[in-house]
């Protein structure tokens, strides 16, 4: 894709690591305010081999059929509607769900709920910002197809506690998606990567788990009907997004590993 480009290039504020953000003209995000920066990883124009590495990881063919999908995740029991694929948690169908060219994505803990990772339970959360049930209307009635994209490495690390964590994150999305009254898609990663704690060593990042793609591959060719992606209107919003106070730089790279444009929760709602 070619894009026309502001002169200023900008690194993101307080990062540990410089990662070069390009604003873009004429491309605000849907319904975000005026004052919020627009922001594209164009990794492809100032990192021409990240760029090969990140395309390579973003075509991952993923061979799924109904056959494969289990009410249960090892030894926990899903709610209904919610089943599980190898080491990915997903909602089948929510009511009213129209798949779409048009994909507004996003992250769960710290973008659309606020959450402690010392609580646990299903209404051990809370919306993280005000505007956000009619931010998701609004989308949702302009054609966008909702999805949530989220790791949660408990349900993999409580082996002994398994269901409770399996519960807590399901219940959660549910009174979510109850809150805010809009038909989304969700996607739980439930792998770990190699950095993780407490564990006995893991060769490789689990393909599914953020910052990899594979979610959204599961997604793209598996649950949309076979309707091709727009790019050009699709996006993801997340907080992990290497900034100095981040958790991780997970959710921008996972946007770079896609192609999408990306924005951070605060300016986006």
């Amino acid at each position: 894709m070619t894009h026309v480009m502001r002169n200023a290039v900008f690194p993101f504020p307080s990062s540990p690591v410089s990662k070069r953000i390009h604003f873009f003209q004429n491309s605000k995000p849907p319904m975000a305010s005026s004052s919020s920066s627009s922001m594209k990883v164009e990794y492809a124009k100032s990192n021409p081999s990240s760029c090969k590495l990140c395309a390579s990881e973003a075509v991952v063919d993923i061979n799924f059929s109904v056959s494969d999908d289990k009410n249960k995740y090892k030894d926990a029991t899903l709610l209904p509607k919610w089943k599980a694929f190898q080491t990915v948690i997903f909602l089948e169908r929510d009511d009213g769900l129209h798949d779409s060219s048009k994909i507004a994505a996003f992250d769960f803990d710290g973008c659309l709920a606020k959450t402690d990772v010392r609580r646990v339970g299903a209404d051990a959360w809370s919306l993280m910002y005000p505007s956000i049930p009619d931010k998701l209307q609004s989308l949702y009635n302009d054609g966008f197809k909702l999805v949530i994209f989220t790791n949660e490495s408990n349900i993999e690390r409580w082996k002994n506690r398994r269901q409770v964590a399996v519960d807590s994150k399901i219940g959660r999305l549910n009174n979510f998606i109850e809150n805010v009254k809009v038909p989304i898609q969700v996607f739980i990663a439930c792998g770990l990567s190699k950095s993780s704690r407490g564990q006995a060593a893991i060769k490789e990042d689990d393909p599914f788990r953020k910052p990899k793609p594979g979610m959204w591959q599961l997604m793209k060719q598996h649950f949309n009907s076979g309707i091709s992606i727009d790019m050009d209107q699709s996006f993801y919003v997340g907080d992990a997004a290497g900034r100095g106070s981040d958790h991780s730089d997970a959710d921008i790279k996972f946007a770079e590993a896609i192609g999408l444009k990306f924005y951070v929760p605060e300016d986006y709602f």
